[in-house]
């Protein structure tokens, strides 16, 4: 009898820990986005053909990230360096900036937007479920709680991972080259609609020193949806 009712504790405890725990699944991989895609904007100059596509609304960030990045205030914008010319050019994370209603944007580090987005959502998943157990789990908080923070730190270190391995990367773009990769800003606010939102991007030609600008005005995005 004591044998029965410790496998159903143990099989309590495990269903628990694998269901509810926090989790990380993201639907998409970088790789699908090395492929032709239609930016949200795009332009071209001396050969060097850049474009931004923006993961902000609920349901592509989603889909990228397992979770509304929009929500933790981390603004996700997927950026695209071709280069056609014949000169090589350096395009860093750096370069690329961005305002909203015409007051700059901080950009965060890829390592910062995971530790946003893994404070707010993920972790978030690794305590409610413990509190919604009933009150039998009450004499279990100890033990589950105590494998739910191992099971999340193993989350947290793939989310890391993952944020680090979609950024850009800081790069020199040579002829017939490209370079992709995500970047992310960060607003003060927790905001459903942007509107009046510019990315903007500088290369600079390594021969001849010579930089090129590159602004895009997006279209109003809705967060929520």
């Amino acid at each position: 009898m004591r044998n029965s009712k410790s496998l159903t504790v143990k099989g309590f405890l495990t269903l628990l820990i694998f269901t509810g725990c926090a989790s990380f699944e993201p639907g998409m991989r970088l790789q699908s986005l090395s492929g032709p895609r239609q930016p949200t904007a795009k332009a071209s100059q001396e050969g060097l053909d850049v474009s931004v596509e923006e993961f902000i609304n609920a349901e592509k960030s989603k889909a990228m990230f397992d979770t509304d990045l929009a929500s933790s205030r981390v603004l996700a914008i997927f950026v695209r360096a071709d280069n056609n010319g014949s000169e090589r050019y350096s395009l860093q994370r750096t370069d690329f900036k961005a305002s909203l209603n015409g007051a700059p944007l901080v950009q965060i580090a890829a390592k910062d937007a995971a530790s946003e987005a893994a404070t707010s959502e993920y972790v978030g998943k690794a305590l409610g479920w413990t509190l919604a157990t009933g009150p039998f789990a009450i004499l279990l908080w100890p033990v589950t709680i105590g494998a739910s923070a191992i099971h999340t730190h193993g989350v947290n270190e793939r989310i890391e991972a993952y944020f680090q391995g979609t950024s850009y990367q800081e790069s020199f773009v040579a002829p017939k080259q490209a370079a992709w990769g995500f970047v992310y800003f960060k607003v003060g606010t927790k905001i459903e609609k942007l509107e009046n939102f510019i990315v903007e991007a500088e290369a600079t030609g390594s021969d001849t020193g010579k930089k090129i600008s590159y602004k895009f005005p997006l279209p109003t995005i809705n967060i929520s949806k």
